[in-house]
């Protein structure tokens, strides 16, 4: 999206939903178009991962392991 002003950067909003009215928890002005992450190199992120969880592997009652769950 642009900004309404050249000098105004659009902003973040950062919601929390684990509440039903989605209370605001912080909003920050961005730089550039904060989709950009998406287009990151998997190879980049692979060997810094801290955590991989197997769906195969997860006992969770609500765990979704496949698109049809």
């Amino acid at each position: 999206s642009l900004p309404p002003f050249s000098s105004l950067p659009p902003s973040s909003p950062l919601f929390s939903f684990s509440f039903a009215q989605l209370p605001l928890l912080l909003d920050f002005p961005t730089i550039g178009e904060p989709h950009y992450a998406q287009a990151i190199d998997a190879k980049i992120i692979k060997d810094r991962q801290v955590k991989f969880f197997s769906l195969k592997g997860s006992t969770h009652p609500w765990a979704t392991r496949a698109q049809t769950d």
